[in-house]
Protein backbone atom coordinates (compact mmCIF):
# COMPACT_ATOMS: atom_id res chain seq x y z
CA UNK A 1 0.00 0.00 0.00
CA UNK A 2 2.31 2.28 0.55
CA UNK A 3 4.73 1.72 -2.80
CA UNK A 4 1.53 2.47 -4.18
CA UNK A 5 0.64 5.69 -2.57
CA UNK A 6 4.25 6.32 -3.81
CA UNK A 7 3.66 6.38 -7.17
CA UNK A 8 0.07 8.03 -6.56
CA UNK A 9 2.21 11.54 -5.58
CA UNK A 10 2.44 13.77 -8.52
CA UNK A 11 5.44 14.83 -10.28
CA UNK A 12 3.97 18.32 -9.67
CA UNK A 13 3.63 18.44 -6.17
CA UNK A 14 7.11 16.27 -6.08
CA UNK A 15 9.14 19.18 -7.81
CA UNK A 16 7.55 22.00 -5.84
CA UNK A 17 8.54 20.38 -2.57
CA UNK A 18 11.92 18.76 -3.54
CA UNK A 19 13.41 21.40 -6.21
CA UNK A 20 10.86 23.78 -6.78
CA UNK A 21 11.23 22.92 -10.16
CA UNK A 22 7.91 22.20 -12.49
CA UNK A 23 7.64 20.72 -15.79
CA UNK A 24 5.14 22.30 -18.21
CA UNK A 25 5.18 20.95 -21.50
CA UNK A 26 1.29 22.82 -22.78
CA UNK A 27 0.72 20.66 -20.50
CA UNK A 28 2.52 18.11 -18.65
CA UNK A 29 2.35 16.56 -15.12
CA UNK A 30 3.17 13.70 -12.88
CA UNK A 31 0.42 12.13 -13.79
CA UNK A 32 -1.40 13.07 -17.01
CA UNK A 33 -4.97 12.39 -18.05
CA UNK A 34 -6.70 13.79 -21.42
CA UNK A 35 -9.82 10.93 -22.61
CA UNK A 36 -8.84 7.74 -21.05
CA UNK A 37 -5.10 7.72 -20.90
CA UNK A 38 -2.86 8.73 -17.84
CA UNK A 39 0.81 7.70 -16.91
CA UNK A 40 2.38 8.15 -13.80
CA UNK A 41 6.30 8.82 -13.03
CA UNK A 42 9.06 8.11 -10.63
CA UNK A 43 11.22 9.82 -9.63
CA UNK A 44 10.48 12.90 -10.80
CA UNK A 45 13.74 14.20 -10.34
CA UNK A 46 16.65 12.58 -10.84
CA UNK A 47 20.18 13.99 -9.58
CA UNK A 48 23.84 12.62 -9.54
CA UNK A 49 27.34 13.58 -9.86
CA UNK A 50 29.84 11.87 -12.68
CA UNK A 51 33.31 12.15 -13.45
CA UNK A 52 33.99 12.77 -17.90
CA UNK A 53 33.76 10.18 -19.30
CA UNK A 54 31.54 8.30 -17.10
CA UNK A 55 28.49 6.33 -17.88
CA UNK A 56 25.65 6.21 -15.66
CA UNK A 57 22.43 4.17 -16.26
CA UNK A 58 19.21 5.20 -13.83
CA UNK A 59 15.53 3.99 -13.70
CA UNK A 60 12.88 5.72 -14.18
CA UNK A 61 9.17 3.91 -12.50
CA UNK A 62 6.29 4.38 -15.25
CA UNK A 63 2.83 3.25 -14.14
CA UNK A 64 -0.30 3.17 -16.74
CA UNK A 65 -3.05 4.42 -14.53
CA UNK A 66 -5.55 4.07 -17.57
CA UNK A 67 -8.55 1.27 -18.09
CA UNK A 68 -6.64 1.00 -21.36
CA UNK A 69 -3.27 -0.28 -23.17
CA UNK A 70 -0.91 2.68 -24.19
CA UNK A 71 2.53 2.57 -25.93
CA UNK A 72 4.75 4.80 -24.08
CA UNK A 73 7.32 6.88 -25.99
CA UNK A 74 10.47 8.81 -24.82
CA UNK A 75 12.18 12.36 -25.84
CA UNK A 76 15.42 13.96 -24.15
CA UNK A 77 15.09 17.55 -23.85
CA UNK A 78 16.96 20.23 -22.17
CA UNK A 79 15.65 22.95 -19.86
CA UNK A 80 16.65 26.28 -18.40
CA UNK A 81 15.05 28.66 -15.87
CA UNK A 82 12.27 30.50 -17.34
CA UNK A 83 12.02 33.39 -14.53
CA UNK A 84 12.52 33.85 -11.41
CA UNK A 85 9.21 31.47 -9.56
CA UNK A 86 11.46 27.75 -10.10
CA UNK A 87 9.23 27.08 -13.19
CA UNK A 88 11.83 25.93 -15.79
CA UNK A 89 11.43 26.07 -19.95
CA UNK A 90 11.62 23.06 -21.94
CA UNK A 91 14.01 24.41 -25.12
CA UNK A 92 12.56 22.22 -28.12
CA UNK A 93 14.45 24.91 -30.05
CA UNK A 94 18.15 24.15 -30.69
CA UNK A 95 19.02 27.13 -32.46
CA UNK A 96 19.85 28.60 -28.98
CA UNK A 97 23.62 27.43 -27.59
CA UNK A 98 23.34 26.18 -24.32
CA UNK A 99 26.21 25.55 -22.16
CA UNK A 100 24.48 23.45 -19.76
CA UNK A 101 22.85 20.77 -22.22
CA UNK A 102 22.57 17.37 -20.93
CA UNK A 103 19.78 15.91 -24.16
CA UNK A 104 22.91 14.60 -26.36
CA UNK A 105 24.17 12.99 -23.32
CA UNK A 106 20.74 10.57 -22.75
CA UNK A 107 20.98 7.99 -24.64
CA UNK A 108 18.10 6.13 -27.11
CA UNK A 109 14.81 5.35 -24.25
CA UNK A 110 13.12 2.50 -25.90
CA UNK A 111 9.05 2.33 -26.31
CA UNK A 112 7.10 -0.15 -24.29
CA UNK A 113 4.02 -1.07 -23.93
CA UNK A 114 1.71 -1.06 -20.69
CA UNK A 115 -1.54 -2.42 -20.10
CA UNK A 116 -4.11 -1.27 -17.44
CA UNK A 117 -2.65 -0.41 -13.89
CA UNK A 118 0.59 -1.75 -15.13
CA UNK A 119 3.96 -1.08 -13.34
CA UNK A 120 7.43 -0.81 -15.08
CA UNK A 121 11.06 0.44 -14.74
CA UNK A 122 12.65 1.58 -17.87
CA UNK A 123 16.34 2.00 -17.72
CA UNK A 124 18.04 5.28 -18.96
CA UNK A 125 21.52 5.74 -20.17
CA UNK A 126 23.64 8.86 -19.55
CA UNK A 127 27.22 8.68 -20.93
CA UNK A 128 28.99 12.07 -19.55
CA UNK A 129 31.77 12.91 -22.47
CA UNK A 130 35.40 12.66 -21.86
CA UNK A 131 35.69 16.67 -22.40
CA UNK A 132 32.37 17.43 -20.67
CA UNK A 133 32.96 20.84 -18.81
CA UNK A 134 32.77 20.68 -15.00
CA UNK A 135 29.38 21.59 -13.29
CA UNK A 136 25.47 21.10 -14.36
CA UNK A 137 24.25 19.74 -17.11
CA UNK A 138 20.25 19.95 -16.96
CA UNK A 139 17.66 17.69 -19.33
CA UNK A 140 14.22 15.93 -19.51
CA UNK A 141 13.39 13.14 -20.20
CA UNK A 142 9.26 13.29 -21.65
CA UNK A 143 7.23 10.48 -21.53
CA UNK A 144 3.68 10.23 -23.94
CA UNK A 145 1.18 7.87 -24.34
CA UNK A 146 -0.68 6.30 -27.19
CA UNK A 147 -2.96 3.80 -27.80
CA UNK A 148 -2.57 1.39 -29.31
CA UNK A 149 -4.65 2.06 -32.44
CA UNK A 150 -3.16 5.36 -33.18
CA UNK A 151 0.93 4.01 -32.96
CA UNK A 152 2.69 6.03 -35.76
CA UNK A 153 0.00 8.33 -36.50
CA UNK A 154 1.58 10.94 -34.65
CA UNK A 155 -1.30 11.37 -32.32
CA UNK A 156 -1.05 11.26 -28.54
CA UNK A 157 -4.38 11.74 -26.90
CA UNK A 158 -1.84 12.63 -23.15
CA UNK A 159 0.60 15.69 -22.87
CA UNK A 160 3.65 14.36 -21.86
CA UNK A 161 5.61 14.32 -18.43
CA UNK A 162 8.77 14.77 -17.92
CA UNK A 163 11.50 12.94 -15.13
CA UNK A 164 14.31 16.12 -14.66
CA UNK A 165 18.10 14.57 -14.70
CA UNK A 166 20.62 17.24 -12.95
CA UNK A 167 24.03 16.24 -13.56
CA UNK A 168 27.03 17.77 -11.87
CA UNK A 169 29.78 16.93 -13.42
CA UNK A 170 33.35 16.71 -11.24
CA UNK A 171 36.18 19.24 -11.82
CA UNK A 172 36.18 23.05 -11.55
CA UNK A 173 33.29 23.44 -9.38
CA UNK A 174 32.52 27.39 -9.30
CA UNK A 175 30.05 28.20 -6.37
CA UNK A 176 28.63 31.61 -6.76
CA UNK A 177 26.07 32.86 -5.37
CA UNK A 178 24.92 36.93 -4.89
CA UNK A 179 22.34 38.61 -3.25
CA UNK A 180 20.83 40.53 -6.07
CA UNK A 181 17.90 42.05 -3.20
CA UNK A 182 16.91 41.83 -0.46
CA UNK A 183 14.16 44.23 1.13
CA UNK A 184 10.84 43.80 2.30
CA UNK A 185 7.66 44.17 0.50
CA UNK A 186 6.18 47.81 0.02
CA UNK A 187 2.81 48.51 2.03
CA UNK A 188 1.05 51.51 0.98
CA UNK A 189 3.85 52.48 -0.95
CA UNK A 190 6.62 52.27 1.62
CA UNK A 191 8.95 49.68 1.75
CA UNK A 192 10.47 50.80 4.95
CA UNK A 193 7.64 51.90 7.50
CA UNK A 194 4.67 49.12 8.44
CA UNK A 195 1.79 49.97 11.01
CA UNK A 196 1.80 45.98 12.40
CA UNK A 197 2.91 42.39 11.13
CA UNK A 198 2.89 40.51 8.65
CA UNK A 199 6.12 41.77 7.19
CA UNK A 200 7.30 40.45 3.62
CA UNK A 201 11.02 39.77 2.93
CA UNK A 202 11.90 38.95 -0.21
CA UNK A 203 15.24 37.80 -1.50
CA UNK A 204 16.51 37.71 -4.81
CA UNK A 205 19.43 35.25 -5.12
CA UNK A 206 21.44 34.98 -8.43
CA UNK A 207 23.68 32.37 -9.23
CA UNK A 208 26.91 33.23 -11.09
CA UNK A 209 28.68 29.97 -11.27
CA UNK A 210 28.42 27.07 -13.19
CA UNK A 211 25.99 24.65 -11.04
CA UNK A 212 22.88 24.43 -9.25
CA UNK A 213 22.74 25.56 -6.01
CA UNK A 214 20.55 25.17 -2.80
CA UNK A 215 21.00 27.98 -0.09
CA UNK A 216 20.14 27.64 3.38
CA UNK A 217 19.77 29.93 6.20
CA UNK A 218 18.09 32.16 8.32
CA UNK A 219 16.93 36.00 8.68
CA UNK A 220 17.41 37.65 12.07
CA UNK A 221 15.51 40.64 13.36
CA UNK A 222 16.50 42.31 15.93
CA UNK A 223 15.13 45.45 17.92
CA UNK A 224 16.62 49.15 18.49
CA UNK A 225 18.16 48.06 21.27
CA UNK A 226 20.22 44.94 19.64
CA UNK A 227 17.91 42.31 21.28
CA UNK A 228 17.19 39.64 18.83
CA UNK A 229 13.19 39.07 18.52
CA UNK A 230 12.81 36.18 15.75
CA UNK A 231 14.30 34.12 12.96
CA UNK A 232 12.74 33.54 10.03
CA UNK A 233 14.01 30.67 7.44
CA UNK A 234 14.77 31.00 4.42
CA UNK A 235 14.14 28.68 1.75
CA UNK A 236 12.15 25.85 3.15
CA UNK A 237 10.75 23.22 1.70
CA UNK A 238 14.26 23.33 -0.29
CA UNK A 239 14.35 24.48 -3.71
CA UNK A 240 17.65 25.00 -5.86
CA UNK A 241 18.75 27.96 -8.23
CA UNK A 242 20.20 27.02 -12.31
CA UNK A 243 23.46 28.53 -13.09
CA UNK A 244 22.89 31.75 -15.19
CA UNK A 245 19.37 32.54 -13.48
CA UNK A 246 17.73 34.15 -10.44
CA UNK A 247 15.12 33.10 -7.97
CA UNK A 248 13.29 34.84 -6.09
CA UNK A 249 12.46 33.88 -2.28
CA UNK A 250 9.90 35.30 0.08
CA UNK A 251 9.13 34.69 4.10
CA UNK A 252 6.67 36.17 6.47
CA UNK A 253 7.03 37.94 9.98
CA UNK A 254 3.99 37.04 10.77
CA UNK A 255 2.35 35.82 14.73
CA UNK A 256 3.57 32.08 13.39
CA UNK A 257 6.99 33.27 13.97
CA UNK A 258 6.41 36.15 16.94
CA UNK A 259 3.46 34.72 18.29
CA UNK A 260 1.58 37.69 20.29
CA UNK A 261 4.34 40.04 20.31
CA UNK A 262 3.52 43.60 19.77
CA UNK A 263 6.04 45.30 17.32
CA UNK A 264 7.33 49.08 17.71
CA UNK A 265 10.01 50.80 16.70
CA UNK A 266 13.55 50.87 14.45
CA UNK A 267 14.35 47.07 13.08
CA UNK A 268 17.26 45.17 11.93
CA UNK A 269 16.75 42.22 9.54
CA UNK A 270 19.96 40.24 8.81
CA UNK A 271 20.23 37.55 6.30
CA UNK A 272 23.03 34.48 6.73
CA UNK A 273 23.13 31.88 3.69
CA UNK A 274 25.26 29.30 3.30
CA UNK A 275 25.49 27.52 -0.14
CA UNK A 276 27.93 25.00 -2.30
CA UNK A 277 30.02 22.19 -1.13
CA UNK A 278 32.10 24.25 1.36
CA UNK A 279 29.62 25.97 2.67
CA UNK A 280 30.06 29.26 1.50
CA UNK A 281 28.37 32.60 3.53
CA UNK A 282 26.73 35.21 1.73
CA UNK A 283 24.98 38.08 3.89
CA UNK A 284 22.89 40.61 3.86
CA UNK A 285 20.61 43.90 5.89
CA UNK A 286 18.11 45.91 5.83
CA UNK A 287 16.17 48.17 8.67
CA UNK A 288 12.37 48.75 8.76
CA UNK A 289 10.01 50.88 11.32
CA UNK A 290 6.82 49.26 12.86
CA UNK A 291 5.14 51.98 14.26
CA UNK A 292 1.11 52.25 14.33
CA UNK A 293 0.98 55.97 12.49
CA UNK A 294 -2.54 55.62 11.34
CA UNK A 295 -3.60 54.69 15.00
CA UNK A 296 -1.12 56.96 16.04
CA UNK A 297 -2.29 59.90 13.43
CA UNK A 298 -6.49 59.17 14.67
CA UNK A 299 -5.13 59.53 18.31
CA UNK A 300 -3.53 63.26 17.80
CA UNK A 301 -6.73 64.11 15.95
CA UNK A 302 -8.64 63.31 18.85
CA UNK A 303 -6.48 65.01 21.08
CA UNK A 304 -6.36 68.34 19.71
CA UNK A 305 -10.12 68.26 18.94
CA UNK A 306 -10.63 66.99 22.28
CA UNK A 307 -8.83 70.11 23.51
CA UNK A 308 -10.22 72.72 21.04
CA UNK A 309 -13.55 71.39 22.19
CA UNK A 310 -12.46 71.58 25.95
CA UNK A 311 -11.37 75.26 25.16
CA UNK A 312 -14.48 76.43 23.44
CA UNK A 313 -16.37 75.00 26.38
CA UNK A 314 -14.59 76.57 28.88
CA UNK A 315 -14.58 80.08 27.28
CA UNK A 316 -17.99 79.16 26.53
CA UNK A 317 -18.26 78.97 30.14
CA UNK A 318 -16.15 82.09 31.40
CA UNK A 319 -18.42 83.91 28.95
CA UNK A 320 -21.44 82.80 30.41
CA UNK A 321 -19.90 83.41 34.40
CA UNK A 322 -19.10 86.82 32.87
CA UNK A 323 -21.94 87.91 31.51
CA UNK A 324 -24.11 86.51 34.43
CA UNK A 325 -22.26 89.29 36.71
CA UNK A 326 -23.16 91.70 34.53
CA UNK A 327 -26.36 90.80 34.41
CA UNK A 328 -26.62 91.35 38.47
CA UNK A 329 -24.62 94.17 38.44
CA UNK A 330 -26.72 96.46 35.71
CA UNK A 331 -30.05 95.54 38.08
CA UNK A 332 -31.51 98.61 40.11
CA UNK A 333 -30.87 98.63 43.73
CA UNK A 334 -34.65 99.45 45.85
CA UNK A 335 -34.12 101.63 48.89
CA UNK A 336 -35.90 100.65 52.13
CA UNK A 337 -38.78 102.43 53.42
CA UNK A 338 -38.11 103.85 56.76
Amino acid sequence: MMKRNIYKITALCLLAIVTGVTVYDSPASAATTTGSQALEIAPPVITFSADPGQTKTVQISLRNVSSGSVVVTAQANDFVAAGEDGTPKILLDDSTPNPYSLKDWIGPVASLTLTARQLKSLPVTITIPANASPGGHYGVVRFTATPPELKGTGVSLAASLGALILVNVNGKINDNLSVAQFSTEPVDGMSWLYESAPIKFIERLKNNGNTHEQPSGQITISDMYGKKIANVNVNLPPRIILPSSTREFSQALDSQVIGNKFLFGRYTADLKLTYGANKQVITSSLTFWVIPYKLIALAIIVLVGGFFGLRFAIRRYNNHIISKAQNQGSKPKHKSQK
